[in-house]
């Protein structure tokens, strides 16, 4: 800009800076390409990884049919997908109320919680209230308050960010997933999220089949042994030995 000549700039000089401004424009739109097709290349690798962790989950499942086994393959995977965190799987049982921790790591160290009444407030019962996903990656003092929240462990030192995924079968929470990280906020990103979900969706299924063959494998105990019982009965007429035979059955 030029404020003491009038008609200052050419023709010229107008095509230049048209040229200059056409290939500024291109060098933007390739620099906005570029970044684009790296971050969608960056996509494409972490789903390629997830996917990898995923394939594994389910692998490791595929090997358990009891509870305690799905527990700790998918606990053991988590911790190992996340380096180590801290996590913790909660079983609800909603015939007694209790709460299960069958699965449990605080700073690297398995231990053991109690089973305890399910609380009316806090960050698990909100979550199997809701059956929804809750994060809390910041200001965990003021979310602890607002939720009702307390610790597990007293004396433990209060996380700095934490996620919960809740493990659903049909239309019911039958548990959750817990990670947390005692000394970053911001620990966990989406996709670290997502990632969690995943997992969390395949441990229900295979919870479910799970309970699905002990119920099978309980009612075919059952099956033969009334079969047993039918057995011992038709083979005599004499009463006293058909009470006997029928509560030496009860017994077993």
């Amino acid at each position: 800009m030029d404020m003491d000549h009038e008609h200052a700039f050419s023709d010229s000089d107008v095509r230049l800076l048209q040229t200059l401004a056409n290939s500024m424009s291109v060098a933007l739109e390739n620099a906005r390409l570029f970044n684009e097709t790296q971050r969608l290349f960056k996509e494409s690798e972490q789903r390629a990884a997830e996917l990898a962790i995923i394939n594994s989950v389910q692998q490791a499942l595929a090997a358990e049919l009891n509870m305690q086994g799905i527990y700790d393959a998918v606990g053991d995977k988590i911790r190992e997908i996340f380096h180590h965190a801290d996590v913790n799987i909660r079983i609800y049982d909603p015939q007694t109320n209790l709460i299960h921790y069958p699965y449990a790591y605080r700073k690297g160290q398995r231990f053991t919680i109690a089973s305890s009444l399910l609380p009316d407030a806090g960050f698990g019962p909100h979550v199997l209230r809701t059956r929804e996903t809750l994060v809390i990656n910041e200001n965990m003092q003021q979310e602890s308050e607002k939720y009702g929240s307390y610790m597990l462990v007293p004396g433990a030192e209060l996380e700095k960010s934490a996620v919960y995924v809740p493990l659903v079968a049909g239309d019911q929470a039958r548990g959750l997933i817990k990670l947390h990280d005692v000394e970053r906020e911001h620990a966990f990103s989406d996709s670290d999220v997502r990632l969690l979900q995943t997992v969390a969706n395949s441990m229900s299924v295979a919870l479910e089949n799970a309970r699905l063959f002990d119920e099978t494998q309980r009612r075919a105990r059952e099956t033969a042994a009334l079969a047993e019982v039918g057995r011992d009965i038709s083979s005599t007429l004499d009463l006293a030995t058909v009470m006997d035979r029928i509560a030496r059955h009860a017994k077993d």
